[in-house]
């Protein structure tokens, strides 16, 4: 058998590797899966991003209304707490004051016909709950070397603002303490008017006091306010009469300081 020219050959080989060159093209690039798609067609990435979104929002709102309830809530609040003004506590501050050097023993005053010797141990003497000036009595109990006094009984009994005294079993206006390490003492009471002495003419404002160890009555005497127009300085010991200090409207303090005879 005779071989084709070579011509026809190579136009044999031309014409295969044309046609292969036209297979591979129409077959074209690998396509990649297609990405799956919600019911509107859109890529579900972006509808997860869109919830992202949708979620950061809500907490946005959540926590922007948290913010705005606290706000209101401690804006109630702190103007309710703000707006009330706090009772000054009554406190033994004349028991913190340095101790004095030297001391003298404190003059005695009548005890009067109202003593009782059952008063309740308290600070709050105003039971009742009746209006009037608020006094702070700051006190302190030393010995005739100036050294503190530790759980001595403290008697205070006074008039009312009524200008009478409370003989029922509330004990208006009455009190005891027990002194403290530092020979300290205190009440909160309501301060005493002047009162009629039964023969056309007032006492003094004044504060009983009782002073006792062991049930002994060591000191009775009576304290009386510098300002008191009804007060005759003259006739009392100058050691009695103290002033009242203001601390703000309707509420003032005043300090004492008695000192025991020596045995």
């Amino acid at each position: 058998m005779s071989k084709p020219p070579p011509d026809l050959r190579r136009r044999d080989l031309l014409a295969q590797s044309f046609a292969l060159a036209m297979i591979v093209a129409c077959a074209g690039p690998e396509k990649e899966p297609p990405s799956p798609t919600d019911d509107t067609g859109e890529p579900s990435g972006d509808d997860t991003s869109a919830d992202d979104t949708s979620a950061d929002d809500t907490s946005g709102e959540t926590a922007t209304e948290t913010g705005d309830s606290a706000t209101e809530t401690g804006g109630e609040t702190g103007g309710e707490t703000g707006g009330e003004t706090a009772e000054p506590e009554a406190t033994c501050e004349g028991a913190s004051e340095p101790l004095p050097s030297t001391c003298e023993s404190t003059s005695g005053d009548g005890e009067g016909p109202y003593y009782r010797t059952e008063y309740p141990e308290r600070v709050n003497l105003n039971v009742l709950e009746e209006a009037g000036d608020e006094l702070l009595v700051d006190g302190r109990l030393l010995d005739e070397r100036c050294k503190p006094v530790v759980g001595a009984t403290v008697d205070l009994w006074h008039a009312t603002p009524k200008g009478i005294y409370d003989m029922s079993g509330d004990y208006h206006c009455s009190g005891r303490a027990i002194t403290d390490s530092q020979g300290g003492f205190c009440f909160r009471t309501l301060r005493p008017p002047p009162y009629s002495n039964g023969m056309g003419g007032f006492l003094a404002a004044h504060l009983h006091w009782n002073v006792l160890i062991s049930g002994e009555k060591r000191l009775t005497t009576q304290t009386y306010f510098a300002d008191d127009p009804e007060l005759d300085a003259t006739t009392k010991p100058a050691d009695l009469v103290k002033t009242v200090e203001p601390i703000s409207e309707g509420l003032g303090r005043v300090r004492v300081e008695f000192v025991l005879r020596p045995r």
